[in-house]
């Protein structure tokens, strides 16, 4: 299920600190949980894949200005959502409808459109852009253990990106997929750093072809690629 949401300022200057998906995960929670109550409780279950992301917030006509760690919006702003369980996507339509009123941390906001969109069929190769940047990360220990972020100049960051989306199959079907073969290949790419809660997180933005495996480009296409998808990582459209 993929939703477009438009969301309408209630300021003629809306301002919101640049590292925002933070604060738009949690609204996103704050409205499953007012529609669905057990479902949230689901999602909140530690070290389980949520199965949806979302985009970056798109301005119409870059009606918005960068000001240090400040985003300055002057109009409507859009968002993104997209999830494999569509339980979830129905909830949070409903959560955003019985109150359409939302702050994304101190800005304040009227849900004034929701549409759900279109989805593409997936082939056996597809190019794919993200609208919110794509996290993976290792695991190194060298007598101490630390997590660390990884670039597509690295053969561990395909390794990764494809075993994750085996494993979210796995867990999502409770079944192996027919197919685990996946090949990528970017276009461009563009590095970013976002912070969450106190953490930065060194991720990427980029136009990539991939080509294989029809079942996981499809989990990678509705769920996000990449991890810490429901913190606003992974998502993609088809171009």
């Amino acid at each position: 299920m993929r939703l477009q949401l438009e969301f309408q300022p209630l300021q003629d200057e809306t301002i919101l600190d640049i590292n925002y998906p933070y604060k738009i995960a949690s609204l996103i929670y704050r409205a499953i949980e007012r529609a669905n109550p057990s479902l949230s409780l689901e999602l909140h279950k530690p070290n389980r894949f949520k199965f949806f992301t979302f985009s970056r917030l798109e301005i119409p006509g870059r009606k918005f200005k960068i000001d240090g760690k400040r985003l300055i919006i002057y109009s409507r702003a859009k968002l993104y959502f997209s999830t494999l369980n569509p339980e979830i996507g129905v909830s949070l339509v409903d959560g955003l409808l019985s109150k359409p009123e939302i702050k994304i941390g101190g800005a304040e906001f009227v849900v004034s459109e929701i549409k759900v969109m279109k989805e593409k069929e997936i082939g056996k190769k597809e190019i794919f852009s993200t609208l919110s940047p794509i996290s993976v990360t290792t695991v190194e220990d060298n007598g101490r253990k630390r997590i660390v972020d990884l670039y597509p100049d690295s053969k561990k960051f395909y390794d990764n990106l494809r075993q994750n989306l085996v494993k979210k199959y796995r867990e999502f079907y409770g079944k192996e997929p027919e197919s685990c073969e996946l090949r990528i290949r970017v276009r461009n790419v563009k590095a970013k750093r976002i912070k969450i809660k106190n953490t930065f997180h060194r991720c990427v933005e980029m136009v990539f072809v991939a080509e294989g495996s029809r079942e996981l480009m499809e989990v990678g296409y509705k769920a996000g690629f990449g991890e810490r998808n429901s913190m606003g990582f992974g998502m993609v459209k088809v171009v």
